[in-house]
């Protein structure tokens, strides 16, 4: 019989530098102790690790590691991990003591007054928000885990510990269901810890699910309710009961205060919508509610507001019937078009059609008409992008015909037209599908943004073009309107957006942060006369809307005023809206705003963590257990037990090359500049080598050092431009790379190998008028595999390297990052979402097969380098990286009357 083991100890007694005061409780988490660090002369709570957890080698390294993270939280009302102690065979949790009695001894004394509810329920929504922002989900949020100080400051307690202390495969069946990171409160009744912490799980949660943020929403809702009525949500005689009935029943909220707010009354019934699809999507939205500026639509299970607040019982109506027709596929998009403006803001999701997926990588993919009535946005069908429309009177989103491979649409300014990329190309096409090229944009895989001004031109950027151009949007020739300044280490201009007065704004781009233009510098040009002028510092994918600025950092929204006829800002920028998703590594944000003060946007964050994962030929998905950031470059061992990544944590800039040895579950740190990228492994597995970036982007270092680490790295030869290794030769003299050498007035890629030696020149491999990029060798060197442009999208080729000499077409509909298997009979390559392999015979000549489909699936392409997978020697498996939830968002959400919700917010910071 498995039992729980918990370490007693007394008053008085010492761990480490710890000495104990008295005992708090115990629990599934082991027991908690209140002591005195007396290193630090402060009060701290101990949390004694149960010993038949703490004896599994495996659970508690997984542990540690989710620790660390949650250790890298700072906020407020957020309790602080402050270290692990590991004495005397006894494993104790170092947390900060907090003061105060818990939400449940409150509760116990009878319901929370209204305005009580409200502070201590914001503050508890914004610790949830500032932890789901770095992708921790609490699991086990209950009042017993809400501290309230006597000044009224609420501390969360326990964030991340339930998922922390999960047990590992080997172990979890040796664990009974009712060990959970909780302690039972004295103030609980009989029933006991699981009745606690069942009692706020969420129905997905108490089924035994995988479970994300929208997890802690519903708890979030079901501790609100308690707050407010004094009673429990969901009870029972025993734990299972419990289960039952939040599985089985629908909530009942009749017990709520009559005179409730309608705003907290929808925010309680938004968060306990049993299908977590339909439920509040994020905590932020329940954050605002309460702070008074947005309303929350109501559920259908919701009850009906006070008839005696008649108008805003009908806004309250329109939008629950705004949310009930969005589910049904019928969205009212001006529901609220006859209320006056400064009522409260309708939210609701477009699905994109089944069987697509929204193309959230690189490039802006939402645009709205000016008057917010028509909705565009990109998705992935088979591999392909294109555009699709919803607007009033249609059920269900349409694809626009002859969009294939589009991206980036924007509205003309009459909502008659959309401009977009495709094939290397900016286009144009009415609503019905006519299509009309207007001119060659350069390079199919780097547009970079379009406006379109109401002089009937379009302004628009690629990567191949550089600055931003201008041309009729009828078509003709495109001239450019800015210059790039070398001096100041401009390498692009981007995301031009118009401003009222036919000025543009637009951000730039410097050599050094190629990879990040979160903190770019936005500008103003004129287009008839190029004069420019910097507008705001720090920020990227500017626009202009109701007298502000609008910009975007780190997957939030900011907003300051902006004089159109000075060019300048006033005040400080203010948070307006978070989790906008985007793309750090371009720049780019999937946000439109139309004229009339409607928003859309993909929710989601553009720093948030990414995550490695096996992938089968069928397309079956297994995590690696790696701790939580960004992953880049991933680079497989030739025996195929360890594994070299760029690995970034999400409170840096900067990302390192880590080295992870599969089999003993080790995440060891190589390099340490910050600056290390593309890792490759020499043929015996013992070395790897790596480019090393100085800050300007000018220079590269290729460096090598052991894969064990057992000596500094060396650094073995520099070249005066930007460059990123591919491989290393079988004779481990030669590598292969690719680089643009911006000396030479390009930048399109080039291929070319370098010798080991100090001073060695790259000999060129692939040198074109295109971009060519991500060379791979044969098993054999005879063969080399790359990516071009030449035919104005991105196809994958294949060359002789011998002297007979020879050149093929892989692909037949696009493709980038081949990668051959090791025997060099199969050719693998990405095709946006797809993984395809061609079979290749090479025994009298090259002949490549027709190629086929191995999976498809949203997986992250956001390195610099444009490495973005790996495969096993045996081909059998594939190393990705993969979008997390809050990336791979599923839905575009809609937001109307938001410019009151605008100057509220931006007037309130004055």
């Amino acid at each position: 019989m498995y039992s729980l083991i918990v370490v007693s100890l007394t008053p008085g007694a010492r761990l480490g530098s710890y000495e104990i005061i008295a005992a708090i409780g115990a629990g599934g988490m082991g027991e908690v102790y209140r002591a005195r660090d007396i290193k630090l002369n402060r009060d701290v709570a101990l949390k004694i690790l149960p010993d038949n957890f703490a004896a599994d080698p495996d659970r508690l390294t997984r542990f540690t590691r989710e620790a660390q993270v949650l250790a890298s939280l700072n906020h407020p009302n957020i309790a602080q991990i402050h270290g692990l102690e590991d004495s005397s065979s006894v494993r104790a949790l170092v947390m900060e003591f907090v003061e105060g009695s818990d939400l449940a001894e409150r509760i116990a004394r009878g319901p929370i007054p209204v305005d009580e509810t409200i502070a201590i329920a914001r503050q508890i929504a914004d610790a949830i928000e500032a932890a789901h922002e770095h992708g921790i989900v609490h699991r086990d949020l209950k009042p017993a885990n809400v501290k309230v100080r006597d000044d009224g400051t609420v501390k969360v307690l326990d964030f991340g510990l339930a998922k922390a202390l999960e047990a590992s495969a080997a172990s979890a069946s040796k664990a009974p269901a009712s060990i959970s990171p909780t302690y039972a409160s004295p103030v609980m009744t009989g029933v006991g810890m699981i009745m606690g912490t069942a009692a706020y799980m969420s129905p997905e949660q108490a089924k035994g699910k995988a479970v994300d943020k929208r997890a802690d929403i519903w708890s979030f809702g079901v501790v609100l309710y308690e707050m407010l009525t004094g009673r429990p949500l969901f009870q029972g005689e025993t734990g299972s009961e419990v289960l039952a009935s939040v599985i089985m029943r629908d909530p009942d909220l009749s017990a709520l205060p009559a005179d409730l707010p309608v705003s907290l009354r929808y925010v309680i019934a938004r968060c306990l919508v049993k299908d977590p699809k339909t439920r509040l999507r994020d905590i932020g939205e329940a954050r605002l509610a309460l702070s008074g500026s947005e309303a929350i639509p109501v559920a259908a299970n919701a009850p009906k507001p006070p008839e005696r607040r008649s108008h805003r019982w009908l806004v309250a109506l329109a939008a629950g019937l705004a949310l009930a027709l969005a589910a049904t596929g019928i969205v009212l998009w001006r529901v609220a078009a006859a209320t006056p403006p400064t009522e409260a803001a309708i939210r609701f999701d477009v699905q994109p059609p089944d069987q697509t997926s929204l193309m959230l990588v690189a490039r802006p993919s939402v645009a709205l008409s000016s008057d917010g009535s028509t909705l565009a946005f990109v998705a992935v069908a088979k591999g392909e992008s294109r555009l699709y429309l919803r607007s009033l009177g249609e059920v269900t989103p349409r694809v626009l015909p002859g969009t294939e491979g589009g991206s980036n649409p924007v509205f003309s300014p009459d909502g008659r037209q959309i401009a977009f990329f495709a094939a290397g190309q900016l286009k144009t096409t009415t609503l019905d599908g006519t299509v009309l090229t207007v001119t060659e944009a350069g390079g199919d895989g780097d547009p970079r943004g379009i406006a379109w001004l109401a002089d009937r031109t379009l302004v628009f950027a690629s990567v191949a073009a550089g600055p931003i151009m201008q041309v009729p949007a009828a078509g003709g020739a495109a001239r450019a309107i800015t210059t790039l300044d070398d001096k100041k280490g401009e390498r692009t201009h981007r995301w031009p957006a118009a401003l009222p007065n036919g000025k543009i704004l637009f951000t730039i781009g410097t050599r050094n942060s190629p990879d990040n233009y979160d903190r770019s510098t936005i500008e103003v040009v004129n287009p008839a006369t190029g004069t420019r002028q910097v507008v705001l510092e720090g920020a990227s994918s500017a626009r202009y809307a109701a007298g502000h600025l609008l910009f975007v950092r780190e997957s939030i929204l900011y907003a300051v005023p902006f004089d159109l006829d000075t060019l300048t800002t006033r005040g400080i920028p203010v948070q307006v809206l978070r989790g906008v998703n985007g793309d750090t590594t371009t720049g780019a944000s999937h946000l439109a705003i139309a004229d009339n003060g409607t928003i859309a946007y993909a929710p989601g964050t553009a720093m948030s963590a990414n995550r490695l994962v096996w992938v089968d030929r069928q397309g079956k998905t297994q995590p690696l257990d790696l701790p939580q950031g960004l992953f880049f470059d991933p680079s497989i061992s030739p025996d195929g037990t360890r594994v070299a990544v760029v690995w970034q944590a999400l409170t840096a800039g900067t990302g390192d090359i880590w080295v992870s040895d599969l089999m003993r579950n080790t995440f060891t740190r190589l390099s340490f500049t910050g600056s290390a990228l593309s890792p490759v492994w020499s043929t015996d597995g013992k070395t790897i080598y790596y480019a090393s970036i100085d800050p300007n982007g000018r220079q590269t270092t290729f460096m090598r050092k052991p894969a064990d680490g057992s000596r500094d790295a060396e650094p073995i030869v520099e070249i005066g431009f930007r460059a990123f290794l591919r491989e290393v030769a079988l004779d481990g003299k030669f590598v292969l790379l690719d680089f643009m050498d911006f000396g030479n007035g390009t930048q399109n890629g080039q291929i070319a190998k370098l010798e080991l030696v100090a001073k060695a020149k790259p000999e060129i491999l692939v040198q074109t008028p295109f971009d060519d990029y991500a060379g791979q060798w044969s098993p054999d060197q005879r063969w080399l595999a790359y990516q071009s442009e030449e035919s104005g999208r991105s196809e994958i080729y294949v060359r002789d390297m011998s002297l007979g000499g020879g050149r093929w077409q892989v692909s037949t509909a696009g493709g980038e990052e081949p990668r051959w298997s090791a025997d060099g009979r199969e050719l693998y390559y990405r095709n946006e979402s797809q993984m395809m392999a061609v079979s290749i015979d090479t025994r009298s000549t090259f002949t490549p097969r027709t190629p086929t489909l191995l999976f498809e699936g949203v997986y992250n392409l956001r390195s610099d380098t444009g490495i973005s997978y790996a495969v096993t020697a045996k081909g059998d498996r594939f190393l990705m990286v993969r979008l997390s939830e809050q990336n791979a968002a599923s839905s575009v959400t809609v937001v109307t009357h938001w410019f009151d919700e605008l100057r509220r917010l931006t007037s309130s910071a004055r």
